[in-house]
């Protein structure tokens, strides 16, 4: 078998590591106010319009209207593809592609589906992911060999998959685990068929395992089978789908940490692999090679898998959930190592989508509600208790929420504020500066539009353009012209009646007005104010015009200005401004070669 150098790892682990720090980009902008010549020299058109975006690992590609790419940022082995290695800090045309219909990141390479159903990927070529038949990676789009009926791509860590017409599966690039489905653990430097699919509507991917759900409602597996996680009836692992034993007539898969459960028409449930915490509900903490039936309900309608237990969906919107409940991740009421069978959820007839995970559970309610419940550190399930949710406590009419750093809130019909969690600078806003387990009111409030968590802060749009904010103050981003470090209820920010948006960071804030100015508070370190001064914060307003739409980062801030022009300002150390320098800005700066975005 093939195997992966040290240094691929070593790369993986610092470009995850990179991926988890760093924010989402998305770009999309023009060249007016700059000296900077624009990457497209044409006049805009309607073919250059962005259609589609997609973020790397410290890159960005976008899909224009008229089929082209462009790309931008850090270019690691190529992957901007325009024939270069070299990053670039405005967006730069890939060669030789202009009828991309779709496009799929990866960690280091990039793949675009063309009109005619042919791919072409370009970047690094670690074990044959960009599928031309070499190991050489490519500075240019390279075609994958021998696929030309595409209808959908995707890029994975270094390999790569599509779909075909037919509905077979094609995957190329490193295959240690079997991922590739040819019957073989070798990687391939071209596609690759997954053995015996041709029908596939449906995937779930596990641990290490996949499974495929067929037009007939039957279901294949391949990978690792240690547990019977396959579903054949041995514990032998495949590199080629194998048949799951019995089940004809799925709607739908699901895939857990080693085990699998599949919904049935009738709707009944069926699950296999491993069991040691009861996560098959079968009535036993015996493994089983085979799927065996979920104990006591035939109403089902939606089913999730978790790391080590499993959730279901009844009509009329109860949940049932089985298997490890070492957190309260059950949610009936017990702190019971584990259910063996399913149990009912406390308090919740109305959920219409569930979400079971590796500790908490969550449900989605009609009209807005959520509940969360098991593993609640700070609080942040809002069920009255800091060792983990014994039954759901959910909030009630909820219509939007939003998550800072320790704490959370959540707007509800009418205009009143709840939040809930870490307290210890008065981000909750309830006047007390104490942590709560249980949703607690922002005092004074009752005419929020919208809400905005940051690190330690929080802030609401008010009817009428007012905006409050409440908490962490030590850079002045509550904006209300005080020295104090925090504030534990809300104080409206000084000067701004007219807004019609914020967005919120760490340590500064911005307001979108009526007039389409803008204007920022807080911490200026880089001069993410874009006011042309780089002082260390301001306890007053100050900003820009001609804004539709804003966006901060952590040290610096874009707007999206009328007509499709993107200007940004602040830090630039890694070109995020888009201006085709490197060199932070104290005033907004045009990013080269868009004029006609939507959206930031």
């Amino acid at each position: 078998m093939k195997r992966l150098s040290p240094c691929y790892f070593l790369a993986f682990c610092l470009l995850t590591l990179t991926a988890l720090l760093a924010a989402n980009c998305s770009s999309n902008s023009d060249s007016s106010g700059t000296d900077r010549s624009p990457v497209f020299a044409e006049a805009a058109t309607p073919d250059n319009q962005a259609t589609a975006v997609a973020a790397g690992v410290g890159y960005s590609c976008a899909l224009l209207r008229g089929g082209t790419i462009s790309c931008w940022g850090d270019n690691l082995g190529g992957r901007s593809g325009d024939g270069s290695d070299e990053g670039s800090l405005v967006p730069v045309e890939v060669e030789g592609i202009d009828d991309a219909t779709a496009i799929a990141v990866g960690v280091g390479h990039f793949c675009a589906l063309r009109q005619s159903g042919a791919i072409s990927c370009w970047g690094t070529n670690w074990d044959g992911a960009l599928g031309d038949g070499s190991e050489e990676s490519s500075l240019v789009p390279v075609e994958v060999v021998g696929i030309d009926d595409a209808t959908a791509i995707t890029a994975g860590l270094a390999h790569s998959c599509a779909l075909h017409e037919v509905g077979a599966i094609s995957c190329w690039g490193f295959n240690g685990f079997g991922q590739l489905g040819d019957g073989s653990d070798e990687s391939s430097l071209v596609p690759v068929r997954v053995v015996g699919i041709d029908d596939a509507t449906a995937i779930a991917t596990g641990w290490r395992h996949s499974c495929a759900l067929h037009e007939v409602g039957a279901i294949s597996c391949w990978g690792v089978n240690g547990g019977g996680g396959l579903g054949n009836g041995s514990d032998e692992s495949s590199l080629v789908p194998v048949g799951v034993v019995g089940i004809d007539d799925a709607t739908a898969i699901s895939a857990g940490g080693g085990h699998s459960c599949a919904l049935h028409e009738g709707g009944v449930i069926s699950c296999w692999g491993f069991n040691e915490d009861g996560q098959l509900g079968d009535g036993s903490t015996e493994g089983s090679l085979v799927p065996v039936g979920v104990v006591g309900i035939d109403d089902v309608t939606a089913i999730s898998a978790g790391f080590r237990h499993s959730c279901a969906l009844h009509e009329g919107g109860a949940i049932s959930c089985w298997g490890d409940n070492r957190f309260g991740q059950l949610g009936d009421g017990s702190y019971d190592d584990l259910s063996l069978v399913p149990v009912g959820v406390v308090g919740i007839d109305d959920a219409t989508a569930i979400s079971a995970g590796g500790g908490p559970s969550c449900a989605l309610h009609q009209e807005g509600a959520i509940s969360c419940w098991g593993d609640n550190e700070l609080g942040r399930l809002g069920d009255g208790s800091d060792e983990g949710s014994l039954i759901s406590v959910g909030i009630a009419d909820a219509i939007a929420v939003d998550a800072g750093d320790g704490h959370s809130c959540a707007l509800h019909q009418g205009g009143v504020i709840f939040c809930w969690g870490n307290n210890e600078y008065g981000q909750l806003g309830d006047g007390t500066g104490k942590g709560s387990l249980l949703p607690v009111e922002v005092v004074g409030i009752d005419d929020a539009t919208s809400i905005a968590a940051g690190w330690r802060h929080s802030c609401a749009l008010r009817q009428g353009g007012a905006i409050s904010c409440w908490g962490d103050n030590e850079y002045g981003q509550l904006g209300d012209g005080s020295d104090n470090d925090f504030s534990f209820v809300p104080v409206e920010i000084v000067g701004i009646t007219d807004a019609t948006a914020i967005t919120v960071f760490s340590r500064h804030s911005c307001a979108l007005r009526q007039d389409g100015a803008i204007s920022c508070w807080g911490d200026n370190e880089y001069g993410q104010f874009g006011d042309g001064s780089d002082n260390d914060f301001s306890f007053v307003p100050v900003g820009i015009d001609d804004s539709t739409a804003i966006a901060a980062g952590d040290g610096h801030s874009c707007a999206l200005r009328q007509g499709g022009a993107i200007s940004c300002w602040g830090e630039n150390e890694y070109g995020q401004l888009g201006d085709g320098s490197d060199e932070g800005s104290l005033v907004p700066v045009a990013v080269v070669g868009i004029d006609d975005a939507t959206a930031i």
